[in-house]
């Protein structure tokens, strides 16, 4: 906030219009940042956009055909599907596994493009994911052999970007390719909003890392024709990039850091607490991003039909908004979010613990006798 105050009244220009892909010094602060060791990108590679939806809507928006083929992990972030649909392409979910870190089920790729291969354009891949899952340099190099064999382009969700717990560290898919021999073209998606706490600013960007053959040239300059009508998106916003970019801005490094930190902090607790409520299992713990999955026992649940019921079910009589893993196409699940402060978390554990004891139909031994008391009592 503070670096769009001290541009606002030292270039009074950064409140006019600018240019459709994104001012001078954001797509070159946007390059640096996304540059890999030794190869520089150029801002002509960038271009800036309404958050990173907008940036997700201009790639596949320029990549995908009607009757062509996207593929979108399973679970992942509904947009892909309905950015995909909105262009008359079709959708097709490949599987991440929980019982190795929701890695992609390489074996499920290979069936599909077995049966699909002529008519798939292009896939996403979301790392850090939006349900807590972080990719090591060894599964991402197999994707992009993956990649390479079928000649597919790769869409890189970066979202979240160094917000990583433990040893699970942050790896741009970008720069494994780098090392392979740039002969996988990847066009990376990213924004301010999760990284830095500020998801009203709608501020994103768009990254062209194209392979040694050129590959999205073309693919860029339609992304380019497509952005031209947006118009641009914030020129006051933009002005922030190149400080929150910066490696050298004062206490930037220390107040990602401590974010981090924090975050890592409250989603070892929150899995810890859920873990134990009745009913509930923690599938994956957290290695990053804000959010975590946890499986249903719904047969231990009296009244519960779904994990859409349970929602319903949570939000009505607790207060407590959590989403039903149907909408990530993982029925039988929730993903709750860590994000808030420990205090307001701890107060959404203790209902959510609540709820699971009230619907529970597998009493404890003290609950069981405390209701044959009650009922010798009335009798």
């Amino acid at each position: 906030m503070e670096a769009i105050v001290r541009s606002i009244l030292r270039k009074p220009r950064d409140s006019s219009y600018t240019h459709a892909f994104g001012t001078p010094d954001a797509r070159r602060a946007i390059a640096s940042h996304h540059s890999v060791p030794g190869l520089p990108l150029n801002p002509k590679h960038v271009i800036v956009t309404n958050g990173c939806s907008g940036a997700l809507q201009l790639a596949l928006a320029s990549l995908l055909d009607p009757g062509t083929i996207l593929l979108v992990p399973q679970p992942g972030f509904p947009l892909y599907e309905e950015i995909a649909e909105s262009q008359r392409a079709i959708v097709v979910k490949y599987r991440l596994d929980p019982n190795r870190n929701w890695e992609c089920d390489m074996d499920h790729l290979e069936e599909i493009m077995r049966a699909k291969k002529h008519n798939v354009r292009a896939m996403v891949v979301n790392n850090p994911s939006s349900h807590g899952a972080v990719f090591t340099v060894e599964h991402l190099s197999r994707i992009l052999d993956f990649a390479l064999n079928h000649r597919l382009p790769i869409v890189s969700d970066e979202v979240y970007g160094n917000l990583t717990f433990g040893s699970h560290k942050f790896h741009p898919l970008s720069n494994i390719a780098a090392r392979h021999g740039r002969k996988v073209p990847v066009i990376t998606t990213s924004s301010l909003s999760k990284q830095f706490l500020v998801p009203g600013w709608r501020i994103g960007w768009l990254v062209f890392h194209d392979n040694i053959w050129g590959s999205l040239k073309n693919v860029q300059a339609a992304a380019e024709k497509l952005a031209r009508l947006q118009h641009g998106v914030s020129h006051l916003q933009q002005s922030a990039i190149s400080t929150l970019l910066s490696p050298s801005t004062s206490g930037l490094a220390s107040w990602r850091e401590n974010l981090r930190k924090m975050l890592e902090d409250q989603a070892r607790f929150l899995s810890s607490k859920l873990g134990a409520c009745r009913g509930l299992k923690v599938l994956c713990p957290p290695q990053g991003s804000m959010y975590t999955i946890l499986g249903l026992d719904l047969d231990r649940f009296d009244g519960i039909r779904n994990d859409v019921d349970f929602c319903h079910k949570l939000v009505r009589e607790e207060n407590v908004f959590v989403l039903p893993g149907s909408s990530f196409e993982v029925p039988g699940t929730i993903r709750v979010a860590f994000s808030a402060d420990k205090i307001t978390l701890a107060t959404a554990i203790q209902r959510i613990s609540s709820f699971c004891d009230r619907h529970d139909n597998q009493p404890t031994i003290a609950r069981a006798c405390g209701k044959i008391l009650s009922t010798i009592d009335e009798n």
